[in-house]
């Protein structure tokens, strides 16, 4: 079975490196992204498994970026973890057919890496 990869898109430095440490020592490839335009520039060069994304970014929101990416149908079956601190998120991207989990700030590492895990049948 081949490593799975994981893009993870957060203007947090310190999410990055601790989301890298966990998801890495979980034997996940890792890509990483600082807003959407980055994810998704990145996303047409290599096609990562998963996407966990936070919301609230520079240059391109979460939001933009996953309008964008639903209306692509290149990347439509790319499972999308959104990782927010705000819950107010528009009802139509939580019915997009690849948004598979919200998940709340602070959440544990221990939860994302199962979801993670579950998401991608591990």
């Amino acid at each position: 079975m081949s490593q799975k990869t994981v893009l993870i898109v957060d203007d947090d430095d310190e999410l990055h490196t601790l989301y890298g440490l966990y998801l890495k020592g979980a034997s996940f490839g890792l890509m990483e992204a600082y807003n959407g335009q980055e994810a998704f520039e990145l996303i047409a060069k290599q096609r990562p498994d998963l996407i966990v994304l936070d919301m609230i970014m520079p240059v391109m929101d979460g939001e933009t970026f996953l309008r964008k990416l639903h209306g692509d149908d290149r990347y439509t079956d790319i499972p999308v973890i959104i990782a927010s601190v705000n819950d107010k998120i528009a009802p139509e991207l939580l019915d997009y057919q690849n948004v598979c989990s919200v998940l709340k700030k602070p959440f544990t590492i221990d939860l994302l890496t199962k979801t993670i895990q579950k998401m991608l049948g591990q």
